[in-house]
């Protein structure tokens, strides 16, 4: 708790630093870019965006599934997984959408991911954000990325949270929360409107509002208080027909993912105990893998006829020395950073230096091992400028600031070398790097 504290710590104050305030006027397209960049790469620094293809592949299929009948979209909506458990999700400006492994969790089947994603989704077309910047002359994008810390924070110390939220308003009164709940209901309208036309059930939504009410906290909180309607009054918008959920293999492949890739062991365990079969033996499968017991993963794991199996059985096989024997599932079902490193260590081993970069190319920037990983190659290849751009982000990752900095400056005095945003992205690296190494 306290090194995840001092993590939230430095990154607010990075954002005081880095975070200048907003004109009263509406927020240009250009400016919800560059802001939501600032939010992303922030978050991305602190450790709190999720990469794990199981889980994200999943999630995004959804998000473009709602996309795809949105009505004149003005974004190119995108979607992030958070490595928090609290049962929440957001939007920030630029169509950026993100959702906690709370809420994947929480959901009963993909209906209700899709109805928690549509109302996010309505947020963001309905353009909120931007009116209430426009309506609000003292909120700040520091305003905007304190209020999502605070809600991380809150459930791990609701005290500190809540603190935080309102700290980071700086000059809170101004938040006219009567506009937020007018919000509220808009997005619950767009959602509605959207899951009929996708397909999904627009019963999904009322199903899980009625499960969160007691999670909620908000039962002795009077409503002017609040952010969020009552879920009573959400309620009352919709249709009161709540049929009983239905969880699909995509449902479970993905809670099996989740509980086993990102959860603590114990409560991994515990998670699985409730998931039926093949699922449940997915799930500790994975859980085991995690903990490099790879002998009894592949007891898990064997004699499961699912995709997802068959890659961690190649990942397992091949940490416990069978490559020969590991290579073949790799290469069918092997899709995620995690297992596509092991398959480009096996190429590495045969000198086939090309090949495993052309392998991992499409994760970087998704896995910290990715990035180290292709960094190595790289130098093998000779590509010295993409070697320092990969070796850049995998310090930044982990904190060694100093080593990224290194990195970025070499890169950099190869920048023809490298793409265009590439070098745009290192350089906002190294302009973050010294506003958080700053005393």
């Amino acid at each position: 708790m306290l090194a995840y504290m001092r993590k939230v710590v430095s990154f607010v104050l990075s954002l005081i630093f880095l975070c200048t305030p907003l004109t009263a006027s509406a927020m240009g397209f250009e400016e919800e870019r560059t802001i939501a960049r600032e939010i992303i790469t922030l978050l991305d620094s602190q450790g709190l965006i999720v990469y794990d293809q199981e889980i994200t592949w999943p999630v995004k299929m959804v998000t473009d599934r709602l996309a795809d009948h949105v009505k004149d979209p003005i974004y190119t909506f995108q979607v992030h997984v958070v490595m928090d458990k609290s049962i929440n999700a957001f939007a920030i400006p630029d169509g950026h959408i993100f959702i906690n492994i709370g809420t994947i969790l929480f959901a009963r089947d993909i209906d209700e991911l899709a109805a928690v994603i549509g109302h996010e989704m309505g947020h963001a077309q309905l353009r909120h954000i931007p009116e209430t910047i426009k309506e609000q002359k003292k909120i700040t994008a520091m305003s905007i990325a304190g209020m999502i810390l605070g809600t991380l924070v809150s459930s791990k110390n609701p005290q500190v949270g809540s603190a935080m939220v309102l700290s980071s308003l700086g000059g809170g009164e101004n938040i006219k929360l009567a506009h937020s709940r007018r919000y509220e209901n808009e997005a619950d309208e767009f959602g509605n409107d959207l899951m009929r036309a996708s397909g999904f059930s627009p019963s999904a939504m009322n199903r899980f509002l009625v499960r969160l009410g007691p999670f909620s906290g908000g039962a002795n909180i009077p409503e002017y208080l609040l952010t969020h309607p009552h879920i009573t009054n959400r309620l009352s918008a919709t249709s009161q027909d709540i049929p009983n959920p239905q969880p699909d293999e995509h449902y479970w492949t993905l809670y099996a993912s989740t509980a086993g890739l990102v959860l603590p062991e114990e409560e991994a365990v515990q998670r699985a105990q409730g998931i039926p079969d093949p699922y449940r033996r997915l799930a500790l499968g994975l859980a085991e893998t995690r903990k490099g017991r790879h002998e009894e993963a592949l007891r898990h794991l064997n004699g499961l006829d699912l995709p997802l199996a068959y890659a961690y059985k190649g990942l397992n096989l091949a940490m416990a020395g069978k490559k020969d024997e590991a290579y073949p599932y790799l290469k069918k079902y092997g899709n995620s950073a995690r297992t596509r490193i092991v398959l480009a260590e096996i190429m590495e081993e045969r000198g086939e230096f090309d090949e495993a970069v052309s392998l991992l190319a499409p994760y970087q920037k998704q896995n910290i091992q990715v990035d180290y990983k292709l960094g190595l190659l790289y130098e093998k290849s000779s590509k010295q400028a993409l070697s320092h751009v990969s070796f850049a982000r995998y310090f930044f990752k982990t904190g060694k600031y100093k080593a990224s900095i290194y990195h970025i400056d070499q890169a950099l005095k190869q920048e023809k070398e490298i793409d265009v945003t590439v070098a745009e992205e290192l350089k906002e690296m190294k302009k973050l790097v010294g506003k958080l190494e700053k005393p």
